[in-house]
């Protein structure tokens, strides 16, 4: 039976490595869950569409799965955190030749990571509750990119029926990537979302839209 959720990720605070402009969306952290240990296509090879606990919208003769993009709730801050790697001097005897500091495994660099700080992000869909809330407990442990540095890190999920289904527009804006003419982002409409197949005119998150 398909409900429409809320789903609340509650984080431990020390930050989410997340691109308001490219947020996550909730099916891509479903269908990489569920995704097999395979080899996954490339940017121009067509993707598999594997069957998601999720219910379905059509607009425009294009279709996607009912889930909307991660948002912060709750108060929320920025922090700006460098993702370093530095050449040991005191051990370039152990090297031979002239190391490259520019490129290659002796590069160097000094790049920004800005940081999102909040407690909790929400997302919400239209699908099997009891499914979702399985698959994103046993799967999921991290939000956002740079995991291995301990960002993004999930205490608990969060999985409740609500009223309305918020999965596509919420007070009127888009609450994910929806076809849309005129619209100015070019992007796949469902997972997954790096793929160049199958991309169209979409709106930007946010964006006022009318279903």
């Amino acid at each position: 039976m398909l409900s429409n959720l809320k789903i609340t990720f509650n984080l431990d605070g020390t930050g989410v490595y997340y691109d308001p402009f490219e947020p996550v969306h909730l099916d891509a952290l479903i269908a990489w869950a569920l995704m097999p240990l395979s080899e996954p296509p490339t940017r121009d090879e067509k993707p598999i569409d594997i069957p998601l606990p999720l219910g379905r919208w059509s607009i425009d003769g294009q279709w996607g799965w009912s889930a909307s993009a991660l948002f912060p709730e709750g108060p929320d801050g920025v922090d700006l955190r460098y993702w370093r790697k530095k050449f040991r001097q005191n051990r370039i005897t152990l090297t031979k030749g002239s190391p490259n500091l520019m490129s290659g495994i002796y590069r160097e660099y000094n790049t920004p990571m800005p940081l999102t700080l909040c407690l909790k992000m929400a997302a919400y869909a239209v699908g099997d509750r009891g499914r979702i809330e399985q698959i994103l407990r046993k799967h999921v442990r991290f939000i956002g990119k740079k995991a291995a540095y301990g960002h993004g890190h999930i205490v608990s999920i969060d999985v409740e029926i609500v009223d309305h289904n918020y999965s596509l527009v919420k007070d009127g804006v888009a609450m994910r990537f929806l076809p849309k003419q005129d619209g100015i982002r070019l992007c796949r409409i469902r997972p997954p979302y790096w793929n160049n197949v199958d991309r169209v005119n979409c709106c930007e998150i946010g964006e006022e839209y009318r279903l």
